[in-house]
C-alpha cells in the first residue's frame, strides 16, 4: 500500500467512526417501539449486521427492508438507527435495517450482490416477523436508495409485486462525472460532484449504473423525499421522479426546502427530519394498508 493509499485509509477510517460518533446516539431514536432486535441476514459472501424494529400495534403489512446510505464508503446500521425507529413508528409497520459491504474494501458490485441476498433472506423471513408474506418494500437514503430502487426493479422483474413499495429518500440516481459537471455551479453541485467522483473511484472504477438508463416498467408505487438548495440530487431526483411516471409508476413526492442531503439523520437535533420522517412514514403506512 503506498503512502497515499495509506493516508486515504487513515481519512476514511476517521470518517466512518465520527460519523457514528455523531449519529449513533440513543436520543435520535423514536419511542415507543414495541420491539428492537439485533440479528444477521444472510449476505453474498457471509453474515450481515442488521437491526429489526417494530412498532406497537403494527399492521398487518409488508416488511421494509431499508439500506442506509452512506456514498457506498460510509455509513451502518447504527448511523441511521434513528432513521429506521423513526419510519417504524411513523408507519406503524416494521423495519428490517441491513448492512452491507462497504467500498473500497468491497468493489462493486458486491453491494449490489449483499443488498439482493438481504431480500431474499427478507422475503423468506418476513412471516417470522409477523409482516405479511409474498412481499416487501424497499427504502433507503442517498446510495441506500440506489440499492432500493435497483431492487425493487429486479424483484419485481422476476415476480411482480414482490416489491410492494418503494420509500427513496434523497436517492443518489447516478455517479457519472459528466452529468455532474454539466451543473458543477449551480444548486451546490459541485459538492455532489466531488463526492460521486470519490465514490466512483472507491467502487473500484467499475461502471454504476444510472437508475436514469435502467427500464423502470417494473417499478412499484414510490415515495419519494428530497431536499432544498443544500441538496446536491435534487435536480436527478426530478429526472427519476419524471422518468418513473412516464413508466407508469404512481409517485408521491415530498419536498423539504430547508432539509440537507443526509439531513434526516439528525432526528436527535432537528424538527425538519422527525417532521419529515413522519409524513414519509405516514405516506407508507396509507400505501402499504391498500
Amino acid at each position: 500500500m503506498s503512502m497515499n493509499q495509506s493516508l486515504e485509509s487513515a481519512i476514511l477510517a476517521q470518517a466512518r467512526r465520527g460519523l457514528r460518533t455523531l449519529l449513533a446516539v440513543p436520543a435520535a431514536r423514536a419511542a415507543p417501539l414495541a420491539r428492537v432486535e439485533e440479528l444477521d441476514v444472510r449476505g453474498a459472501a457471509g453474515p450481515l449486521r442488521a437491526r429489526y424494529f417494530e412498532a406497537e400495534a403494527a399492521l398487518d403489512a409488508p416488511l421494509i427492508v431499508f439500506f442506509h446510505g452512506g456514498g457506498f464508503v460510509c455509513g451502518d446500521i447504527d448511523t441511521h438507527d434513528s432513521i429506521c425507529s423513526w419510519l417504524a413508528k411513523s408507519s406503524q409497520g416494521r423495519v428490517l435495517s441491513v448492512g452491507y459491504r462497504l467500498a473500497p474494501e468491497t468493489p462493486f458490485p458486491g453491494q449490489i450482490e449483499d443488498a439482493r441476498a438481504a431480500c431474499a433472506w427478507a422475503l423468506a423471513n418476513a412471516p417470522r416477523f409477523g409482516a405479511a408474506p409474498g412481499a416487501i418494500a424497499l427504502a433507503g437514503d442517498s446510495a441506500g436508495a440506489y440499492l432500493a430502487a435497483r431492487m425493487s426493479l429486479e424483484l419485481n422483474a422476476q415476480t411482480p409485486g414482490a416489491a410492494a413499495l418503494q420509500i427513496l429518500l434523497y436517492p443518489l440516481v447516478h455517479v457519472q462525472d459528466s452529468l455532474w459537471a454539466a451543473e458543477e455551479l449551480r444548486n451546490f453541485r459541485f459538492l455532489g460532484r466531488v463526492a460521486c467522483l470519490y465514490i466512483a473511484r472507491s467502487l473500484g472504477g467499475a461502471d454504476l449504473p444510472s437508475l436514469l438508463d435502467l427500464d423502470l416498467s417494473a417499478a412499484p408505487p414510490t415515495i419519494v423525499a428530497g431536499g432544498g438548495p443544500m441538496d446536491p440530487v435534487r435536480a436527478d431526483v426530478k429526472a427519476f421522479v419524471d422518468a418513473l411516471r412516464r413508466a407508469g409508476a404512481p409517485v408521491t413526492e415530498r419536498k423539504y426546502p430547508a432539509l440537507m442531503h443526509g439531513g434526516l439523520n439528525f432526528t436527535a437535533y432537528s424538527k425538519i427530519a422527525t417532521n419529515a420522517l413522519n409524513d414519509v412514514g405516514e405516506l407508507a403506512r396509507a400505501q402499504l394498508a391498500r
